[in-house]
């Protein structure tokens, strides 16, 4: 699936569960994504917020949002947006980089660094939360069906699953189960 392409949902129970192997690799992912979010609320000084001040870090976390955001969004929440979270996202932090250069005459302000650091923060929390509780109740195709999944357990009332886009995943999968 490419993010431009439509959600692709089946019926429960078409996809085969991971195994002990993909379990393992998505805890780790997991585990690695909720490590992410650690750093970002450690460095999230919310009094100044001051987006540039550890720039080597934010350039690193940015790069997984920035090429997964959209995955993330569509498949966890069952909506076909294609691009438009990414997009929604970009501009939003734009226009308040924008307004904090403005009112406070640089780039490195807390009107983008707060929104930066809670958009950041929510990618990696529903990332990482997402891969680990894949791990411990084997969903079925992508780990970003991992909650609603959960929530359909509680309810009584099976959730659609969807094919993981993350190609070494699915592969893992592929291979436990040849």
């Amino acid at each position: 699936m490419k993010q431009s392409e439509p959600l692709e949902l089946v019926d429960p129970g078409t996809l085969d569960r991971p195994g002990p192997i993909g379990r393992l690799v998505r805890l780790v992912v997991g585990i690695a994504c909720l490590y992410a979010l650690w750093e970002i609320i450690r460095f999230a000084n919310v009094a100044s917020a001051q987006p540039f001040s550890t720039l080597g870090t934010r350039i690193t976390l940015l790069f997984a949002p920035l090429c997964l955001l959209n995955y993330v969004v569509n498949i966890g929440f069952a909506k076909s947006w294609g691009h438009r979270p990414l997009l929604a996202s970009l501009v939003t932090l734009s226009v308040l980089a924008g307004i904090g250069i403005v009112i406070t005459d640089s780039p490195d302000n807390r009107f983008f660094g707060i929104p930066l650091n809670l958009w950041l923060g929510y990618f990696y929390a529903h990332l990482g939360l997402s891969f680990v509780l894949s791990a411990v109740i084997a969903t079925p195709g992508c780990e970003m069906r991992a909650i609603p999944e959960l929530l359909g357990r509680l309810r009584g009332k099976p959730s659609e699953e969807h094919r993981c886009p993350a190609t070494f995943i699915s592969r893992i999968d592929e291979w436990e189960h040849s």
